[in-house]
């Protein structure tokens, strides 16, 4: 398993609504065609996220970018939307779907309408047409090396 820390890696915020707004990390998102222009996400089955998806069919993605805080991390991705509303004091807008993304340390946002999943076993697939995106800064995108390397607090 070493070996997958080689791999390159964004750091995202996917998010989804269904009764509540809520959103999770996701280290795993790609672009997969551009006619029409398609994303893929991987997300653990046992997230709330992912059962808001596979409920509503659309989601949006949040690309973040290196001066994330750490904190930002840490409110999406080190606690569940099944015990605190996450976006109850966070900042953020709605896209034309009615789902939050980030505006601050992002630099950009996509929405997406769910046309495929696959079950790969601990996480479900998601491939989306993009429906709505838009550039939000000119920051860089944050990596999964940059945030182990710079963000993450040491021990």
């Amino acid at each position: 398993m070493a070996a997958t820390f080689n791999l390159t890696y964004g750091l995202f915020v996917l998010t989804a609504k269904d009764q509540t707004d809520n959103g999770c990390i996701c280290n795993t998102c790609v672009q997969v065609a551009c006619e029409p222009l398609r994303l893929m996400v991987s997300v653990q089955m046992g997230n709330l996220t992912r059962e808001m998806i596979e409920k509503t069919g659309v989601f949006n993605v949040s690309v973040l970018t290196e001066d994330v805080p750490f904190e930002t991390i840490r409110h999406f991705g080190m606690q569940s939307g099944r015990d605190v509303d996450k976006f109850a004091d966070f900042k953020g807008e709605r896209s034309h779907n009615g789902l939050c993304y980030l505006t601050e340390n992002a630099n950009a946002m996509f929405s997406c309408k769910v046309v495929e999943k696959k079950d790969l076993g601990s996480h479900m697939m998601f491939i989306g047409e993009v429906t709505e995106a838009k550039a939000l800064s000119k920051g860089p995108s944050c990596t999964y090396a940059h945030y182990h390397k710079a963000i993450k607090p040491k021990r």
